[in-house]
């Protein structure tokens, strides 16, 4: 019989693997420290069977994807725009079109973000 080979789920990278910008719908600019908090950490519900999603932040790697889903869904009032390029940061590929997960403290990512737009 042959060995079955094991195959993750989700890849998880570092900080640092993460090209360029990641993007947050925010409540606010500038944004603060709750608006990066998961599911988890707010008590929200969520489905258990996504905990790994759950327990960590959604982002974008684009900002036309976060401003689309902003306007569609008329979450947030901003998009913080974030250098997650910090040894405690690490993510995962986890939806469709740019859509990520990140798992790190609030005041890691609150430091990280380098920019915050409004938008309508």
């Amino acid at each position: 019989m042959m060995p079955i080979k094991e195959t993750p789920l989700f890849l998880v990278y570092s900080g640092n693997a993460l090209n360029g910008l990641a993007y947050r719908i925010v409540q606010r600019c500038p944004p603060v420290a709750t608006d990066f908090l998961s599911y988890e950490a707010l008590g929200k519900p969520y489905d258990r069977r996504d905990f790994f999603k759950g327990t960590g932040i959604s982002m974008h790697t684009s900002k036309a994807q976060s401003r689309r889903i902003a306007q569609t869904y008329g979450t947030g009032a901003g998009i913080a725009f974030l250098d997650l390029r910090h040894p405690s940061v690490v993510w995962a590929r986890t939806g469709g079109r740019d859509h990520i997960t990140v798992w790190a403290s609030e005041d890691v990512l609150l430091a990280g973000v380098l920019e915050c737009e409004g938008h309508e």
